[in-house]
């Protein structure tokens, strides 16, 4: 036999046949590589929280040491700067004098806040009212209060119609908190359309005491309602 002949190994060893490829084991590769990724993320993301909760912890150690070189008073026109309260009012003469008795915050009138047109009726009694309507309009006022419009005037539903633009595009977009100043059948709308009272009692007959404030604070499954009272108490009969 001729050992230089083709064909033959050199080395003289037998042939190693070709590695098979086992997908099993390069799945399992990738899920640790993948495994690894998201740990490395979630390292990452715990060292961004304590970076900044480092950069604050350091701010509000440096406010605490200016505040202890400031006046009650300069403390708290700082605070004001940094959350100002929004005010918004009717542009009635009565709504905007109350709102301007609230010193801080930024004002804005509004005529989506002012008291439903009663148009012809103006400065009229009831008993002149419907006298002024005549019988047709006077039951069809009795029979439906909130569609039924006073000569000249607006009817409940376009009170309801002029203030809903205001609260998506005004109220609902303030991060500040939010003071109204306004009248009765407006702030009835408001109310319920904030505290989502049941439907089957219609807005205005929604009780909202004159004089009053009432303070809706959002929390996880609605508002907390406070309500105060700022009307003189009456004077007692002898």
């Amino acid at each position: 036999a001729d050992p230089g002949g083709g064909g033959g190994n050199v080395g003289g060893g037998v042939p190693e046949p070709p590695k098979r490829v086992n997908n099993v084991e390069i799945l399992e590769e990738a899920k640790d590589v993948g495994e690894l990724g998201r740990l490395l993320r979630k390292i990452q993301e715990k060292s961004d929280t304590l970076d900044t909760a480092q950069r604050e912890l350091v701010a509000s150690e440096n406010l605490l040491r200016a505040l202890e070189n400031m006046s009650d008073k300069e403390i708290l026109d700082q605070a004001r700067l940094a959350s100002p309260h929004h005010v918004y009012t009717g542009t009635t003469p009565v709504s905007t004098e109350t709102g301007s008795l609230l010193l801080t915050g930024r004002h804005e009138e509004t005529a989506a806040l002012n008291v439903v047109d009663v148009g012809d009726c103006h400065g009229c009694t009831l008993a002149e009212s419907y006298e002024k309507m005549g019988p047709e309009a006077s039951r069809e006022f009795l029979l439906s209060p909130y569609m039924a419009r006073l000569p000249g005037g607006e009817s409940l539903r376009d009170v309801v119609r002029r203030l809903e633009p205001f609260v998506v595009d005004s109220m609902e977009r303030q991060r500040s908190p939010v003071v109204v100043v306004s009248h009765l059948s407006t702030l009835q709308v408001l109310y319920q359309y904030f505290v989502g009272v049941s439907s089957r009692r219609p807005f205005w007959q929604l009780n909202i005491p004159r004089g009053s404030v009432i303070q809706l604070v959002p929390h996880l499954f609605g508002f907390e309602e406070r309500r105060f009272s700022f009307r003189p108490p009456s004077p007692r009969s002898g």
